[in-house]
């Protein structure tokens, strides 16, 4: 099972919420994507049970020391690449400002997940080549009120969305 999660904003009591319920879980992996923001929220995500993955968003402005923090952390950082494997799949993440780009990448077939964030709205699809689609939400809670995160089961191909 994958951990999904994005936009977290520096809030930490919902990072630390999070951590919990893909602990809890017993997620294999964990995705960000995007929107960190500070290198001090990188330390809640390195409280997860398993090993996490983290793209950059575009209010992420310490990059260098995101960056360190990260690989410091145990985490992995694949920016600017998009393509990352877990669990023995491909996956797209990224932050997602452009939408025909996820939608691109998502009907190219090539990925089990296109994992995006940005736009605060959660959102789960499935593509005519099985590709799950998953925008986790904001972790944050600020611009909807509604703080969420997705774990996707990769045996069944299917996601759901979570509340904080």
């Amino acid at each position: 099972m994958i951990g999904l999660m994005g936009d977290s904003h520096d809030n930490l009591p919902l990072i630390r919420k999070a951590v919990s319920l893909f602990n809890q879980r017993k997620v294999d992996h964990v995705l960000h994507t995007g929107d960190i923001i500070s290198p001090f929220a990188v330390k809640e995500l390195a409280k997860l049970a398993c090993p996490f993955i983290v793209t950059f968003g575009n209010n992420d402005g310490e990059r260098l020391q995101l960056k360190e923090t990260i690989t410091s952390s145990g985490g992995q950082l694949i920016w600017p690449r998009v393509v990352c494997n877990c669990e023995g799949h491909k996956i797209a993440l990224l932050h997602g400002e452009d939408r025909e780009v996820v939608a691109a990448l998502a009907k190219s077939g090539e990925f089990s997940i296109v994992a995006c964030g940005h736009w605060h709205e959660p959102m789960i699809s499935k593509t005519g080549h099985s590709t799950l689609v998953v925008n986790p939400g904001e972790t944050c809670g600020y611009l909807t009120g509604r703080a969420t995160v997705a774990i996707a089961d990769m045996g069944r191909m299917e996601a759901s969305l979570f509340d904080l």
